[in-house]
């Protein structure tokens, strides 16, 4: 099972609904440079091999709930406010 699979799985034994999405995002890391390009200042970014990835449902209570997974690390619930 790869890790979109065991997502899709925890967010449906958690919210009893599979997700309507899930995006991907990499991590990055600045080389050089941090918080100066907005001053005319050099950075260097490069993405890393690590990533994050969220996987969601709208709700029709205007509440945001959350979890995560963290590979290797163990998992649990977090609330989100």
């Amino acid at each position: 099972m790869n890790d979109l699979d065991t997502l899709n799985e925890r967010f449906t034994d958690l919210y009893s609904q599979s997700p309507e999405f899930i995006v991907r995002a990499p991590g990055r890391v600045n080389l050089i440079g941090e918080h100066t390009d907005y001053n005319d200042g050099f950075v260097f970014p490069a993405a890393i091999e690590y990533y994050v990835t969220i996987a969601g449902s709208p709700r029709n209570d205007r509440q945001v709930r959350g979890a995560f997974l963290v590979g290797g690390y163990g998992d649990g619930v977090m609330p989100c406010i």
